[in-house]
């Protein structure tokens, strides 16, 4: 009987062990995610009194590099806040973060073993454009990866920018300045 107890507590401890073939430890609630959601309310409150003109700056590093798939639009430390540049082409923005009633937002951080830290966002970008008047939604996937000291050295934009460079090109056609 003692060597089925045996075996049966074998098997048991065994079959309770933690996969080793995972990448990544995945994170909503630590400071990253928390930070970069911060960012994001931020930006959504332009033109408000609850905005806070150059919030999460410090954490930006002088070397952020990264893509946009919006052609001609680097990635760089002085590009990194679009807040009164998106602003001044739409109105009514709006994005779906975590928690948000009837919507929906992804937004997590990502601590891979080799030590990469990016968090990720998702969800739907939505704003009337002030220029042509059109109504845009898109979905939208922005990546931010971290240095060991907590900087952001690595900013990844995932967007349809034909409705941006539409407004861009209306407010040029606008002020006479094509």
């Amino acid at each position: 009987m003692k060597k089925y107890i045996l075996l049966f507590a074998t098997i048991f401890f065994v079959a309770c062990q933690q996969p080793t073939d995972s990448l990544a430890v995945v994170k909503s609630d630590d400071d990253k995610t928390k930070a970069i959601e911060e960012m994001l309310q931020n930006y959504l409150a332009y033109g408000t009194d609850a905005y806070v003109e150059g919030l999460g700056q410090s954490m930006v590093s002088e070397d952020l590099a990264g893509n946009n798939s919006i052609p001609g639009f680097e990635v760089n430390s002085e590009s990194f806040n679009v807040d009164a540049q998106h602003h001044a082409l739409f109105e009514n923005i709006s994005m779906n973060l975590p928690g948000d009633e009837g919507g929906w937002g992804g937004l997590h951080t990502n601590y891979y073993e080799n030590g990469g830290i990016f968090t990720h966002y998702w969800g739907t970008w939505s704003a009337k454009g002030r220029f042509t008047g059109n109504e845009s939604s898109q979905f939208i996937h922005l990546n931010w990866g971290w240095n060991a000291e907590g900087q952001i050295i690595y900013h990844n934009i995932h967007v349809d920018g034909k409705d941006i460079l539409a407004e861009l090109n209306a407010a040029q056609a606008a002020s006479g300045s094509e």
